[in-house]
């Protein structure tokens, strides 16, 4: 009887501790390239966002959002990957006035994370 309380026990512990035991965070997707970049100064401005992610996303279960002056969105129609690059995200944009813009993303990857960030990016009035 004393060798069954041991084994519920032992198997109760093993349950326990299971939370505890750290999982691996490389399955998430993440930014490897962006147009434009991080902090980028452009003239003339960007006809497009362009994400290349390190994992293939669920397209329409993924979004990009961009704030303009003042916090005022702008409005995007988000484009389908090109053929054969599940891993992108390609917004065209509307013509941007000189200013400071912030781009905003979260994405779905195909085993079920959703990973989100942000950038910020330029307009310059030119030369």
């Amino acid at each position: 009887m004393i060798g069954a309380w041991r084994v519920l026990a032992a198997g109760l512990l093993i349950v326990a501790a299971v939370p505890c035991v750290p999982r691996s965070a490389g399955a998430h997707a993440l930014v490897l390239e962006s147009a434009p970049r991080s902090g980028e100064v452009l003239t003339p401005p960007p006809s497009r966002i362009f994400l290349r992610f390190n994992s293939r996303i669920e397209q329409g279960l993924s979004s990009l959002t961009v704030t303009g002056p003042s916090g005022r969105p702008i409005p995007l129609l988000v484009a389908g990957a090109p053929e054969g690059a599940p891993d992108r995200l390609v917004v065209p944009l509307p013509p941007l006035q000189p200013d400071t813009y912030l781009v905003r993303w979260k994405v779905l990857s195909a085993d079920g994370h959703v990973t989100e960030g942000a950038f910020r990016f330029t307009v310059s009035p030119g030369p």
